[in-house]
């Protein structure tokens, strides 16, 4: 087994062109890596190997001047880059049979996806990946707070003696972070590939190639929302409160397991880019605290509802006596 920090550096678009390559792929792509840099750590969390390539982008071929400023990327450099095909397959041969991916962070490997599916890549060779912002939180002060790199860094000690946002130079100073960490103790306790979640996807990502929901309500009718599975025995699920409808198109749906407790399940919905609905779906333990907050939403949502019904009720009582009386 082998652990893999990976960093990615990656170009991005000016609005107008964004917006005319995603209407052209009809899935979203928000920016074009250019860079990858990966180091490999053993099972003993010694560093045995390092890669690094430049990737020559399809789409936004034109260097952000900002890219290039935080990067020291050159368009000369980005232009002599290797097409991503190339350099994924690279990659992957490099990364071997049996590893996980560690990331400083929630994006890199979303971006590397989206990729991927714009040039229509396989992605079967990710596999496992965890996220060591949220071990080094876990293992440290246990708040769930966005800490930099640089801050892990500062915490242990790390001098910062190559510059920063250099894909395999990140990725180096995550594998000296990961280093000071039990990381394989920590993936014990790592629920799953989401942190403190038990489950995490997108649904009907229409943007990445799937099938996006016509109506919020169709949404709300499919199995995976109406009939989910337990995540961890995989039994049926039993509904045990309402559905709490929330601002922003948030839904939260409280069920249970006879074997493995009650669980909270939220949806945040959002717009594909074809204008169908897509959304996150997260799965995780119903503790005491999101108990009090999912059924202190219910009241006042039940009491918002009595309030419209009232003033309406009221208008409507209003605007027939007028009609009465005007007649």
């Amino acid at each position: 087994m082998h652990y893999i920090t990976l960093d990615l550096e990656w170009n991005q678009a000016y609005a107008q062109k964004a917006l005319a390559v995603q209407r052209q792929l009809s899935c979203r792509l928000r920016g074009e890596v250019i860079q990858i840099g990966a180091v490999k750590l053993d099972k003993n969390m010694n560093v045995c190997g390092s890669y690094q390539i430049i990737v020559k982008p399809k789409y936004f071929k034109k260097l952000h001047r900002h890219v290039s400023e935080l990067t020291g990327i050159t368009q000369q450099q980005m232009d002599m880059g290797t097409p991503l095909d190339e350099a994924a397959e690279r990659f992957r041969s490099w990364c071997g049979k049996d590893y996980a991916f560690l990331t400083w962070g929630p994006d890199d490997i979303p971006m590397l996806r989206e990729n991927l599916n714009a040039s229509g890549i396989s992605q079967d060779w990710i596999g496992e990946v965890y996220d060591l912002q949220k071990i080094f939180n876990t293992r440290t002060d246990g708040l769930a707070k966005q800490r930099s790199l640089e801050y892990a860094m500062d915490y242990f000690g790390i001098q910062q003696t190559l510059p920063a946002h250099d894909a395999l130079n990140d990725a180096y100073f995550t594998a000296l972070v990961a280093m000071h960490l039990d990381v394989p103790d920590a993936i014990k306790s790592y629920t799953s590939s989401h942190g403190d979640f038990l489950e995490e996807e997108v649904i009907g990502d229409a943007d990445a190639g799937d099938d996006g929901y016509v109506t919020i309500e169709e949404m709300l009718e499919d199995d995976i929302i109406k009939h989910p599975l337990c995540p961890t025995c995989h039994a049926p699920l039993t509904e045990k409160g309402d559905t709490l409808h929330s601002k922003g198109q948030k839904y939260t749906f409280y069920f249970t397991c006879q074997q493995d407790g009650d669980m909270l399940i939220t949806l945040r919905l959002h717009r594909n880019f074809n204008d169908t609905w897509r959304a996150k779906r997260i799965v995780r333990p119903a503790d005491e605290a999101s108990l009090k907050s999912y059924k202190e939403g219910l009241i006042k949502h039940e009491s918002f509802k009595k309030k419209s019904t009232k003033k309406r009720r009221t208008r409507f009582q209003k605007s027939k006596k007028e009609t009465v009386t005007a007649g």
